[in-house]
């Protein structure tokens, strides 16, 4: 609140010079609480910002992570699906080896039971005509030996009959016994059929859902988005304001306290003055502020006042901001990975002026933060509190 006392008690001074005190003290009074307010909103936008920055980075890691899953369940789905294709093409031979197994069968069975009946046959008219075949056998023989090998040979016929009969029968058993094998085999995949269709069915409800997250995670992005830029550009119309405001001009200090420059950051790798860099002596103008995780977290403005220098360096400093305090009081901000002010700008204690980088002479993620005053480089710990 100093500056703006400041600042009020300036506008005073040449308003009681003017054209009066009373009315022109009211007016200035108003302008002073539009400045706080302006002031208040960039600190409140860059707060949304920062916020919004980080849900636009979930937003985006969420899509990325949807977009993963539901790729991983297609190709999921795509594989059963060939699965499925492939054991219907072995249900399909199984089944034609299945139904040409029960052909032989069947013909197997229809010559059986045609030589058995004719077995039969045979045998019937052998009993019905026994006495005269054996009465021919012994008329039509020349001799009892002849005799004897006509009565073996009608013994081996019926034999031979007996036999066949037999073998086919046990074929048939044989292909029976076959054809039951490969109906197991064909149960087995069915059985196996239904497993991989319920499989499919899960595989693609698993589906639908990752493409339904997938939807409702870039809805949530480009929503994000939309609010992220609506902010920036408020803060941008907002910072306009605050430019216009505060004049072209930067004389007496703002005064006040300086503001540590990395909110949730306060460990310091290099302290400031005399050191080994590289294997030789070298004077650090200023601390270096490192952390897990400090890479892209914001660097705010350590007091309030102009933006007079926006750098980016691919050496040195790298990208880095400098702005004038006033009374030759200067604050320096480098190895930055993103600047989000411009040189002119009037920024706020507290606003964002870039993000924790790696750019120019760095060896690691870290702000370079440095307090000059009349020209010459001061330990920021004399002025800062650390965190």
């Amino acid at each position: 609140m100093r500056v703006w006392k400041r600042i009020v008690a300036m506008i005073l001074l040449v308003t009681m010079v003017g054209t009066g005190v009373s009315s022109m003290f009211e007016y200035k009074i108003e302008a002073a609480s539009t400045g706080e307010e302006l002031r208040q909103h960039l600190l409140d936008l860059q707060s949304q910002l920062t916020k919004l920055n980080q849900q636009l980075v979930d937003a985006k890691n969420g899509v990325k992570e949807a977009q993963v899953k539901k790729n991983t369940y297609a190709s999921r789905v795509s594989i059963v699906k060939e699965q499925i294709e492939t054991l219907k093409v072995s249900i399909e031979q199984k089944a034609d080896e299945l139904a040409k197994k029960q052909e032989e069968l069947d013909n197997k069975i229809e010559e059986h039971d045609q030589t058995y009946e004719l077995f039969k046959s045979r045998l019937r008219a052998m009993y019905m005509t026994n006495d005269v075949s054996t009465l021919s056998l012994i008329l039509g023989s020349k001799s009892f030996s002849e005799f004897l090998v006509a009565a073996e040979t009608q013994s081996r016929i019926s034999k031979h009959d007996t036999d066949l009969v037999e073998k086919l029968e046990t074929e048939a058993q044989i292909i029976e016994a076959e054809g039951k094998l490969i109906q197991a085999e064909l149960d087995s995949l069915e059985e196996d059929m239904g497993v991989l269709e319920d499989k499919y069915a899960e595989l693609a409800r698993l589906y639908q859902e990752a493409n339904n997250e997938l939807s409702a995670a870039k809805a949530y992005q480009e929503a994000t988005q939309d609010d992220y830029d609506a902010i920036i550009n408020d803060l941008q119309a907002t910072q306009n304001e605050w430019n216009a405001l505060m004049g072209s001009g930067m004389t007496d200090y703002v005064g006040g306290y300086y503001a540590w420059p990395t909110p949730g950051y306060s460990y310091i790798t290099s302290g400031f003055g005399w050191r080994t860099l590289y294997g030789r002596p070298n004077y650090h103008t200023g601390i270096d502020i490192a952390g897990s995780g400090i890479y892209g977290s914001p660097v705010i403005a350590s007091n309030t006042g102009r933006v007079v220098r926006v750098r980016y360096y691919t050496t040195g400093y790298g990208y880095h901001v400098m702005i004038d305090h006033g009374s030759n009081n200067w604050t320096v901000y480098a190895h930055l990975s993103a600047i989000s002010v411009n040189e002119g700008d009037w920024v706020a204690q507290g606003q964002t002026v870039g993000f924790v980088g790696s750019t120019g002479n760095s060896t690691g993620p870290h702000l370079h933060f440095e307090i000059r005053i009349d020209g010459t480089a001061q330990n920021p710990l004399n002025y800062v509190s650390r965190g």
